[in-house]
């Protein structure tokens, strides 16, 4: 027993001299990987030691490692279905008629839409300051046409953009207008000349749920008998989709 005082005595006595006579020494601890970073300095990436960088794939190693696309599968995904319009019909009802006549060949959805027809052509003088004045040039016309037995449609427009102007005929054909706007310089008069756009409704059917154009092929055959006045066209199956 009193030896092993006397050999722990002994040791905290070297201890004592060995840091006594050795005080420069200062131990040295790993640095750590995963050390974080002063945040109130900003290192250049050159400053960091490479050892504390975390390695990432290249562009060329990760389009190595992925998967190969099977081209097979994305066509069989992808197979195009045929779909067609059929029209224009004569109206609602016609063609609602049509798709219960058909219903059980194929998917029939009818189809009402705007398209561009041809403009109509305005003849008239612009508007006056006063509705008295307008009124007053419209009694001189008409007295001049009867005059010169001129068969003109005109009339005071009440109300919108050309308020207090007189009207001199809407025509289908632009050659109409040009003749009506001839007989008026002939009285003296300056006529405007204005062509309007025009819209109308069109009735069609779509045709969706099919294979493809030969499907339908072996029932446009049978289904156009009732009414031969209607053609049929490939139409964008995606298109279709977005108009139902």
């Amino acid at each position: 027993m009193r030896g092993v005082l006397l050999g722990l005595l002994l040791s905290n006595i070297v201890f004592m001299a060995w840091n006594v006579f050795t005080p420069g020494l200062v131990p040295v601890l790993p640095e750590r990987a995963d050390q974080v970073i002063d945040s109130t300095t900003l290192p250049l990436l050159s400053e960091i030691d490479e050892a504390r960088l975390i390695p990432y794939p290249s562009r060329e190693e990760l389009l190595a490692g992925a998967e190969p696309i099977n081209s097979a599968e994305l066509m069989q995904e992808s197979e195009a279905q045929y779909c067609a319009e059929i029209g224009p019909f004569r109206s609602v009802e016609d063609a609602q008629g049509f798709v219960l006549t058909n219903t059980e060949r194929m998917t029939l959805v009818v189809d009402e839409r705007e398209v561009p027809a041809a403009p109509d052509h305005r003849v008239y003088l612009p508007p006056f300051s006063s509705r008295e004045l307008a009124q007053s040039t419209l009694a001189t016309l008409q007295a001049q046409f009867a005059a010169n037995d001129l068969a003109i449609d005109t009339y005071l427009m009440p109300r919108g953009e050309l308020a207090n102007g007189i009207a001199l005929g809407l025509f289908s054909e632009h050659s109409n207008a040009l003749n009506v706007q001839r007989q008026m310089e002939v009285l003296g008069y300056k006529v405007v000349v204005r062509t309007e756009p025009k819209q109308e409704l069109q009735v069609w059917v779509l045709a969706t749920g099919l294979s493809s154009a030969q499907a339908f092929s072996e029932h446009w055959a049978q289904m156009r008998l009732s009414r031969s006045y209607v053609d049929t066209r490939e139409k964008l199956c995606e298109t279709i989709a977005h108009a139902q």
